[in-house]
């Protein structure tokens, strides 16, 4: 025969006990806590003294322990409608008082009335051949055991009822704690009953008492153990555990109930060691069976859960790779709300000139959300200490077992971010940043691994969005500079072209003698003459058009670097057509012939006609100082090609060339190989940063007395790109 009964009490003493000491140590100071802990302990004393029935061997020792256990059952209804009260804030001080005087006076009765208030005593199932006998007690007085049956069940009643009108009026975590906790002391309360039919002379085996097991288990640490765990994995974890060892304790009394035969015939006298071995090794696989059917169960009932802790984690090692600051707030915000299913969330940045916690972005925010949070307020300073998330109804319960004032500040502030959870986001223990969340739109609870991942989201976040700021800042800086570099190289350009100008001053006032000489003299042949004469008149006016052509060549080299530099359409055959013609008295005077070689008419590229105008310029020049230095008379040869790609220029010359120790350096700022006063040593550099600038690239080849070819690479238009400061 199978002591169900008795195994079933026995569990619920232990566990009972156990919760009791585990509840109020949480929280000595909580009311609720309190009297959760008296009626455990009070269900635990139903569950021990029930146990020790199910093992007297004659009526008075069982009616002994039928006083025991009745002192828990006689406090257990009163207790728990204290408790629900509690919980839900229902005020009903006149009405418990009495329920506890009533109370007392059965307990008096249990004791110092017993044959009034227990009476028979009966055993029950003597000819089962499934159950054991069991005693049980009831009063003899019909009217008395009913009276007590409907007190007390109604009592548990009207219990429940107010927890289904507290479940109607509750939101969010609250509401779910509730509903779970309604299922559990039902389910509890119902199977406790069971044990009481009996007393009606209804031989109904209590086999559901084992319910009782589960209720105190479940709302203990769903409830009253803070939050932190699923409901629906406690139950289930609880359902497993009860069904896998209900099984391991069961099969080795079954065995030897049926094969107690057969087990003597096998094994004699030490018969006992059968069950022994069987028990032995169902508690060994017991362990195992429970472990994978738990891993199962939770893998079903929280694949969503771990679903989105698992998109959480990829967002955390992704974030670095986000650049902008705004973007990475919105990738955030948008993920947790949308991916954990939540009612809304806001991220607040630390702005260190307002030294506060700026709202920087958010989903689903009411009009009234704050703004901003002071850096001294009381939930910034806990979030310094502790640096853990801050989830509401923890904070809630915590501020009704501590004296202290500062988590109720911090618990008014959370209701006035309407937060739910607060999580820190710390960098080498500096808090920059707070991400608030919302409700989950299913009404579950955040969990010890919700809230890890949201810790390491946030410490990644933390990281990528300082990194932002960062790159942000640098980028802010770097178009600061290169707006300084653009200027200065304007200038540098300007100076350039100046020295160009003054180098090319002294052949320009030659050309310019010619004409004026020319002037001069016709001018006095008409004041001598003291006529009109036509002839000398219009060479007066072709020599005075002479001049101002070329100091107008000459000015408008000199001041287009001070203009607008803008990108368009440029024909690079026009640039070295006005080039050539800007230079050409210069290059004859020094015995220099300028052959140019192209095939079409159009040599398209994007660019800026001054800027090219100066590269070809500059390059010209040099080749004419490069032949100058070795001959009295030259060529310089410039070509012009195009593929589909690109465009080609190459300017060639009979030079001096370039040593070898040397042409590595030419392009470099400030390098010359002229004498004093001759040059800034900014033409090439100039030359090769226009060139780069343009998306071009610019190569010499060059061999000591044989001349130079510097080669020029530009992409044509339909490819081109625009400048890179354009």
């Amino acid at each position: 025969m199978i002591p169900l009964y008795g195994i079933s009490n026995l569990l619920i003493g232990i566990t009972s006990l156990a919760i009791s000491i585990l509840v109020f140590a949480k929280g000595p100071r909580n009311k609720t806590n309190k009297i959760w802990s008296i009626l455990t302990v009070a269900i635990a004393i139903y569950g021990f003294g029930a146990y020790m029935v199910s093992l007297a061997k004659d009526a008075e020792s069982a009616l002994f322990w039928w006083q025991v256990s009745y002192i828990g059952i006689i406090f257990i209804p009163v207790l728990f409608m204290h408790f629900v009260s509690s919980y839900l804030a229902i005020k009903r001080p006149f009405f418990l008082k009495s329920l506890y005087g009533i109370t007392f006076i059965f307990l008096i009765l249990n004791f110092f009335l017993r044959d009034l208030f227990l009476g028979n005593v009966t055993l029950f199932f003597t000819d089962s051949k499934v159950f054991e006998p069991g005693y049980w007690v009831y009063p003899s007085s019909f009217l008395l055991k009913s009276f007590i049956f409907f007190v007390f069940g109604g009592l548990a009643i009207i219990s429940h009822i107010d927890l289904i009108k507290g479940y109607k009026s509750a939101t969010g975590f609250k509401r779910q704690q509730i509903k779970y906790f309604f299922i559990g002391t039902a389910s509890g309360f119902i199977g406790g009953g069971t044990s009481f039919l009996p007393c009606f002379n209804i031989s109904l085996y209590p086999v559901f008492n084992i319910a009782v097991v589960i209720y105190p288990l479940v709302t203990s640490y769903t409830i009253l153990k803070y939050r932190l765990m699923d409901v629906r994995v406690t139950f289930t974890r609880t359902g497993i555990f009860v069904v896998v060892y209900t099984l391991v304790l069961a099969l080795p009394f079954l065995f030897a109930t049926y094969a107690r035969t057969w087990l003597i015939n096998l094994l004699g006298s030490n018969w006992w060691l059968g069950p022994l071995f069987l028990g032995t090794a169902l508690a060994t696989a017991g362990t195992f069976a429970y472990i994978y059917f738990q891993k199962r169960a939770e893998a079903i009932l929280l694949r969503e859960q771990r679903n989105y802790q698992e998109v959480l984690r990829q967002t955390a090692m992704g974030m670095s790779r986000i650049r902008n600051p705004k973007e990475l707030l919105d990738l955030i915000a948008n993920i947790i709300t949308e991916k954990v299913s939540i009612s809304h969330s806001a991220i607040y940045l630390f702005d260190e000139k307002k030294e506060q916690f700026i709202l920087r972005t958010g989903r689903n925010l009411r009009k009234s959300q704050l703004a901003s949070i002071d850096s001294n307020s009381p939930l910034i300073a806990w979030l310094k200490n502790n640096k853990t998330p801050l989830v509401y109804e923890e904070v809630e319960r915590k501020s009704q077992d501590n004296a202290d004032h500062i988590l109720k500040r911090v618990k008014e502030e959370m209701y006035s971010l309407n937060a739910t959870v607060v999580v820190p986001s710390f960098l080498e223990n500096k808090l920059l940043n707070l991400i608030m969340l919302g409700d989950k739109l299913s009404e579950r609870v955040y969990t010890s691994e919700d809230l890890n991942i949201f810790t390491i989201l946030a410490s990644q976040a933390a990281l990528a969005i300082e990194n932002a700021l960062l790159y942000e800042n640098i980028e802010e800086q770097v178009k600061q500079r290169t707006k300084e570099l653009v200027e200065v190289q304007q200038q540098l350009v300007q100076a350039e072209k100046m020295a160009t100008v003054g180098t090319l001053a002294g052949g320009v006032a030659h050309e310019i003698n010619n004409p004026l000489t020319a002037i001069l003299t016709n001018v006095q042949m008409l004041l001598a003459a003291k006529e009109f004469d036509q002839e000398s008149l219009e060479i007066i006016d072709e020599a005075t058009q002479r001049c101002k052509t070329i100091v107008q060549k000459l000015m408008t080299y000199a001041k287009k670097p001070l203009e607008a530099i803008g990108v368009n359409e440029v024909n690079l055959l026009v640039v070295i057509k006005n080039v050539i013609d800007f230079l050409k008295f210069e290059l004859e005077q020094e015995n220099i012939k300028v052959v140019l070689n192209a095939h079409q008419d159009d040599y398209l590229i994007m660019g800026n006609d001054s800027e090219l105008e100066q590269v070809v310029t500059n390059m010209i020049l040099n080749a004419k100082d490069a032949i100058g230095k070795i001959r009295k008379e030259g060529k310089i040869e410039i070509t012009l090609s195009q593929n589909d790609d690109r465009l080609k220029m190459e300017i060639k010359d009979e030079g001096i060339g370039i040593p070898k120790e040397i042409i590595n350096r030419i392009f470099d700022p400030f390098f010359t190989t002229k004498e004093i006063g001759k040059g800034l040593g900014l033409g090439l550099s100039i030359c090769h940063s226009v060139i780069e600038k343009y998306n071009g690239i610019i190569t010499v080849q060059s061999e000591p007395d044989k001349g130079s070819i510097f080669t020029v690479k530009l992409p044509k238009i339909k490819e081109s790109i625009v400048s890179k400061n354009g």
